[in-house]
């Protein structure tokens, strides 16, 4: 080769590399790979570089080249007696191997950055450390991991690694959440999430952190207030940088579509599930694809597509998702009640632990009492209550004072139902989730009714409708419209609309048992709202009812 063709070579890395390191700075992380595979790869950049180019394949999903960059960046540091440097790249080997389920090889890498012995301050390495205690967690021995991350955390410090000091402290929150000490976990969770805040971790690290932030408040605490906090942090670190794709964006998305939706943005919620189950189909995200899909049920399930909701938790189950509470919901919403009891009961006996338990029963109440098991839903509300206090969490208290008024209105104990409906709601109200509030508001409008003040009744019912229209939740708007709320009609021959709703079932045909299932009511309260039409028309029986309502026109018939 020509020494002038040589040089052309030289400057066109030189000029590739440029622009791969500029792209790495501004987080356009695809544009950097394209650009540092055209500097030479692997094999032709320096050391930092190699290390740059991992970060960026990492991040947005490309396994093959973050792994050849992982291994050479690896390789050169061990070789030149950089340990800490060389285990950090161990460490995200590790992480590349996990998120494919490839534990062996990911252990393997393990095995290989233990065998470099301490770094130059004579300690064990602090990413060592960290998958140690990661290790010691899963084994529920959460007092050894505390104990390693701590040594962790001090190395650190010493070695100003913000990275190493955010994972391990937030880590530490996370052991302690797992064995019990909530409060104390909560204070090392958000202490380093105050630092990914600030921005003192690296994009990767940044990504990974948020989710498993977000993750332990919603599947470990159940705390709404934290998820909204953190969630809307994310969101706000997302909009700085540009979509890049791939298993780490999808799992950002996902949780951060939670937020949106129990902050009533239910359109901008569906759109990012959407997006992040096109992320997560990517190349390893598969494996956690199904937290996504049952998301996206749940959008389905509310927005009332229920034909996509059903699809979105099968794809969900068949990539090892969840289905319930969510499928079970979504059959009560089509009146197949047996289903729902069905699926309710099977995921309640499979469910184990505090966290997986305090998902499912609030949902529970609901369920059984349409299946008229209202012991079963009593037992549930009960160990809600002591769920209740166990998280110390607002929401999960709102969904206790919801579930004991439900069980109140099963049995018609009206005041016994509205103080705790009201304080649901006014939790669900000041944890600002719109929908939860106005779910509420249904509940507290029945009990209105019950005893005797239509007026607030109707102003709560006026409330809900508000907010179910907004958000696109079309079946909840039909059961306003529908069934409890006629709005400028005046009562025929002095019915109220409940009473009115079960004539049009009587006349149907249908028993009071199949009346209960139709409009979520107790046989018991049927019972009574038949009595109460029969006083009111003067009539002895349903034939006579039902001949009465569609003589005057109580009732339309339609062909």
């Amino acid at each position: 080769m020509h020494s002038s063709d040589q040089e052309v070579e030289v400057a066109d890395d030189d000029y590739h590399l440029a622009r791969a390191r500029a792209y790495h700075a501004s987080y356009a992380w695809r544009q950097a790979c394209d650009e540092f595979r055209a500097a030479g790869g692997p094999a032709g950049l320096g050391v930092e570089d190699v290390e740059c180019f991992a970060e960026c394949a990492q991040i947005v999903g490309f396994r093959d080249d973050a792994i050849a960059a992982l291994v050479r960046a690896y390789e050169e540091r061990a070789a030149n007696g950089q340990v800490r440097p060389a285990v950090a790249s161990a460490f995200w080997l590790w992480q590349a191997y996990r998120l494919n389920g490839e534990d062996a090889q990911a252990n393997g890498w393990l095995a290989r950055a233990r065998e470099l012995g301490p770094d130059d301050a004579g300690e064990e390495p602090g990413w060592l450390l960290i998958t140690t205690a990661y290790y010691r967690m899963g084994a529920g021995a959460y007092d050894d991991a505390v104990t390693l991350l701590a040594r962790a955390r001090d190395g650190a410090a010493r070695t100003h690694d913000d990275d190493q000091l955010a994972f391990s402290t937030l880590l530490t929150g996370r052991a302690l959440v797992l064995s019990g000490r909530l409060a104390d976990g909560l204070d090392w969770l958000d202490n380093s999430m105050l630092r990914v805040v600030a921005g003192q971790t690296t994009p990767r690290t940044t990504s990974l952190l948020y989710c498993a932030a977000i993750g332990t408040c919603e599947m470990e605490v159940h705390d709404v207030a934290r998820i909204r906090e953190w969630s809307a942090a994310l969101g706000s670190w997302l909009k700085k940088v540009p979509p890049f794709g791939g298993p780490f964006y999808g799992h950002c998305l996902t949780y951060h579509a939670v937020h949106l939706r129990l902050a009533g943005e239910w359109a901008a919620a569906l759109a990012q599930l959407e997006e992040a189950c096109r992320s997560l189909a990517e190349g390893s995200g598969t494996r956690f694809i199904g937290h996504a899909r049952y998301e996206l049920g749940e959008s389905h399930r509310l927005l009332g597509d229920f034909a996509e909701a059903v699809a979105a938790y099968r794809t969900a189950a068949f990539t090892g998702g969840p289905t319930q509470p969510g499928l079970a919901l979504l059959r009560l919403a089509l009146r197949d009640v047996p289903a729902a009891a069905a699926g309710i009961r099977r995921a309640l006996g499979e469910s184990v632990g505090p966290a997986a338990r305090v998902e499912l029963l609030p949902a529970a109440v609901t369920v059984l009492l349409a299946a008229q098991a209202a012991g079963e839903a009593e037992a549930a509300a009960a160990e809600l209550g002591s769920l209740a206090e166990h998280f110390a969490s607002d929401s999960v208290r709102a969904t206790h004072a919801r579930a004991l008024g439900e069980l109140a209105l099963a049995s018609n104990e009206w005041p016994t139902a509205l103080p705790e409906l009201r304080r649901a709601a006014g939790l669900w109200r000041d944890l600002d989730v719109p929908y939860e509030t106005a779910k509420c508001s249904v509940l507290l409008a029945t009990a209105y009714r019950g005893v005797g003040d239509d007026e607030a009744a109707d102003l709560e019912l006026e409330s809900a409708r508000a907010v179910f229209t907004r958000l696109g939740a079309r079946p909840d708007r039909q059961v306003v419209d529908g069934i409890l709320l006629r709005p400028g009609i005046p009562s025929p021959h002095g019915l109220s609309p409940r009473e009115v709703e079960v004539l049009r079932l009587i006349v149907q045909g249908l028993t009071n048992r199949a009346i209960g299932a139709e409009l979520f009511l107790s046989e018991r309260t049927v019972q009574r709202h038949v009595s109460n039409i029969f006083d009111k028309l003067g009539v002895n029986s349903r034939t006579q009812a039902a001949t009465h309502a569609i003589d005057r026109g109580i009732v339309s018939i339609t062909p």
